[in-house]
């Protein structure tokens, strides 16, 4: 077992801290309302909470989506996560209203402590990701990176101190199922002009260009000949990471990113 910012690892598994989070959550939940006898019913409002959450976090990012059925299409791909708590909880409160009426107020304890379990994934999350006061910029700034541009077959070379901060970085690698579904959207969004370093994670410059070809992606790809995703500590593939103007990590994300996700993410990038 082992503790990274992004996640605890088990072995070859790796769980993201937020899906830990509520993996830890969902069981409290269940195993107490079951010892008070309201398992069967208990379910309903979880289905009716998650539910809730997922398609309140859809209507809350709907103007980031092309279209009604891309965001239904992102709703239903749970992979990169996003919740909205702030409908789900009110609508699991209204299910157990609704479910058990009088004896709704025996959810209440499970509730109440699947919410305080939930928080120590989190805590510890936020422990591991916060930076030391005087935390110095990382001492790859002067490594040297190369990259490959559309159809270039010989790659170029660029110190990552030069390249544009802030930014985000997206670490990745061709094997990579996640990796390979969201890496249309990322390269849509680098032509746009956002500063997006698709980083890949130990493959030969060959690979990769043949990749490219495959799928007939055009981008701007970088090779990690420099041991980013050592000096990041990224726990698993795909991770996007928000570097600062400064060098620092301000955010980090653990899995394959929807349209939604990416858009906060380079909202952040605007903020001081």
């Amino acid at each position: 077992m082992r503790l990274t910012p992004d996640a605890l690892l088990l072995g070859p598994l790796a769980l993201s801290w937020p899906n830990l989070a509520l993996l830890l959550g969902l069981l409290v939940f269940t195993g107490l309302a079951a010892r008070r006898g309201v398992e069967g019913k208990a379910w309903w409002v979880l289905l009716v909470a998650v539910l809730a959450a997922r398609g309140g976090y859809a209507v809350e990012h709907l103007s980031t989506w092309p279209s009604a059925l891309a965001a239904l299409l992102g709703v239903l791909d749970l992979r990169s996560g996003g919740w909205n708590w702030w409908v789900g909880f009110p609508a699991g409160a209204i299910a157990a209203l609704f479910l058990l009426k009088r004896e709704a107020t025996r959810l209440l304890v499970p509730g109440v402590a699947s919410l305080a379990v939930a928080f120590l994934p989190l805590g510890v999350q936020y422990g591991l990701t916060r930076p030391a006061p005087s935390a110095s910029k990382p001492a790859l700034e002067t490594q040297v990176l190369q990259y490959l541009e559309p159809g270039q077959t010989r790659p170029s070379e660029v110190r990552f101190a030069d390249l544009p901060k802030p930014m985000l970085v997206n670490l990745w690698a061709s094997w990579c199922p996640p990796c390979r579904a969201e890496m249309p959207l990322l390269a849509e969004y680098q032509q746009k002009g956002y500063p997006i370093v698709l980083l890949n994670a130990g493959e030969d410059p060959g690979t990769v260009q043949g990749f490219l070809q495959q799928t007939g992606l055009s981008a701007r790809v970088f090779l990690d000949n420099a041991g980013l995703q050592q000096a990041f500590q990224v726990s698993g593939l795909p991770t996007t990471l928000l570097i600062g103007s400064d060098g620092q990590i301000k955010a980090r994300h653990l899995g394959p990113v929807n349209r939604a996700q990416l858009e906060q993410l380079l909202g952040q990038l605007r903020q001081p």
